[in-house]
């Protein structure tokens, strides 16, 4: 089995519903963008509502962070890659960075910590091993890819020091 690193899947263009009242890509539609995205990449880490729901547990967001970048306008070519930047046993990070192909620059990116939960209790639960083997495998190749720059950084005020 290869793992594509990043994973490189999600392809779309900016839709006339995306535009905002500014002529470009409004800020919904870019959460929009990336929802879409992690949601291919998480079945490549064999974490879909199926898979999941068939151990009875889920997923839940504990924190995002976005970064704005570059504007992208109506039809504008769009390209996420995305890569899993850690794991433990029942928690993991991912970053993903949305590209606008025809002029190839970055638009903006995306972090995501998640976290598995059992349903029948609602409360923190252990990834299953098959899932946990997996996730693994998929960080041991992201892991050469390096962590981004702003993977962990969080949001803050960037203040001078002194």
């Amino acid at each position: 089995m290869t793992i594509e690193a990043p994973f490189s899947q999600f392809r779309t263009i900016v839709e006339p519903d995306w535009v905002d009242h500014n002529g470009h890509m409004g800020i919904r539609s870019y959460t929009l963008v990336f929802d879409r995205a992690v949601t291919r990449f998480y079945g490549e880490l064999n974490l879909t509502r199926d898979q999941l729901k068939s151990h009875g547990g889920s997923i839940f967001a504990l924190q995002e962070t976005a970064w704005f970048k570059r504007e992208v306008m109506l039809d504008d070519p769009l390209l996420v890659d995305s890569q899993l930047i850690d794991h433990d046993h029942n928690k993991f990070v991912t970053f993903h960075t949305l590209r606008q192909t025809r002029d190839d620059y970055v638009a903006a990116m995306y972090e995501i910590i998640e976290i598995h939960i059992g349903m029948a209790t609602r409360k923190p639960t252990a990834f299953p091993d098959n899932i946990a083997r997996h996730l693994a495998k998929v960080q041991r190749a992201h892991r050469e890819l390096g962590r981004p720059p702003l993977s962990g950084m969080g949001v803050a005020i960037p203040r001078k020091k002194g």
